[in-house]
């Protein structure tokens, strides 16, 4: 696991305290469904998107100067292993998302209003 995180970068810390403030956010939801929480809920989800994705395209730059800047050798594995790294962002930022809106999903269920 920490060698996933390191993987990802300095962004992972981001994704991180996103993910902490957006399940809290999530499980108040899933506990007391309103429409102000579930439009901050919203609002974090695109947080999270872009940030999982400027994560991935920051470490896939920085990837892409590592090999360019090599001098001898098959430039090929080390572009591999970058790419793998850099999608650790976009694992953590959408597992913090399935998480978030399972929990959404919970709380609308739970809504007072039309059960048809």
């Amino acid at each position: 696991m920490i060698d996933f995180f390191r993987a990802g970068g300095w962004n992972m810390f981001a994704l991180v305290g996103l993910g902490v403030v957006m399940l809290w956010t999530a499980v108040r939801f899933a506990r007391n469904a309103d429409a102000q929480r579930l439009s901050l809920i919203r609002a974090l989800t695109w947080v999270l998107v872009f940030s999982s994705l400027t994560g991935f395209v920051v470490n896939l730059g920085a990837t892409a100067k590592h090999v360019a800047d090599m001098e001898t050798g098959d430039p090929l594995p080390p572009l591999l292993v970058g790419f793998a790294e850099s999608t650790a962002n976009i694992a953590l930022g959408g597992g913090i998302g399935v998480l978030t809106w399972l929990l959404v999903a919970v709380g609308v269920r739970r809504m007072p209003g039309d059960r048809s």
